[in-house]
């Protein structure tokens, strides 16, 4: 009864700074079908950079209790195509991971303690954690091409404490773009690279204050 009354009293801040308490890094694994998130499961609840080590394709599943927060990334092994071989990914008790045409990853434990960046790459990311709280004019270190109006990257910003999600694209001719993040939001973010042959790996959506 106490930790369910503590727990009504943390903020979502808190609530997902303890979820990487619980990460605990794996092997490599070699993808033969789903996998089930939780403490008796494949993998630990928690924090992780998913990293891809065999094909490429596609990472999508089921959320067992936030399902605004969409799991659905592209990501290819390093050399295999212009696509992040490294996915930042939060996983909650109950989630399950689902691949097509990736054969092999292994999950990295992301630290309790991380330093706060205003250079963030591809996959979810918390404000006050990740991200100091604030008002941003977005930008990137990577080339995107005007001729793909619609490609670049694109954010989805996740609130739990009134369940909204708001949306924005940043591309080669939509430049002129800015987000307000609050603590204890998700941030969720996408690269497609209109770069070919660059690093997807080395884009970094860049965040300056106003």
């Amino acid at each position: 009864e106490s930790t369910e009354q503590q727990s009504e009293k943390d903020s979502p801040l808190d609530l997902l700074n303890q979820l990487a308490t619980f990460s605990k890094s794996t092997e490599e694994i070699y993808v033969t079908g789903d996998l089930n998130i939780g403490e008796d499961q494949d993998i630990n609840p928690g924090i992780y950079d998913l990293e891809i080590t065999g094909g490429s394709g596609n990472i999508f599943g089921e959320r067992a209790a936030v399902p605004s927060l969409f799991i659905n990334w592209v990501g290819a092994a390093k050399g295999d195509g212009d696509y992040p071989s490294k996915i930042r990914i939060l996983l909650f008790e109950g989630d399950i991971l689902k691949f097509s045409n990736i054969s092999k990853i292994k999950l990295i434990a992301v630290p309790e303690k991380v330093e706060p960046s205003n250079e963030l790459g591809v996959g979810e990311f918390i404000v006050g954690r990740d991200i100091p709280a604030g008002d941003y004019k977005l930008s990137t270190n990577a080339k995107l091409n005007p001729k793909y109006a619609n490609l670049g990257w694109s954010t989805m910003i996740y609130n739990d404490s009134d369940g909204q999600i708001r949306e924005q694209q940043l591309t080669g001719v939509n430049t002129d773009v800015a987000v307000s993040l609050k603590d204890g939001e998700i941030i969720s973010i996408s690269y497609d690279n209109t770069d070919h042959g660059s690093s997807s790996d080395d884009a970094r959506l860049i965040f300056t204050n106003l």
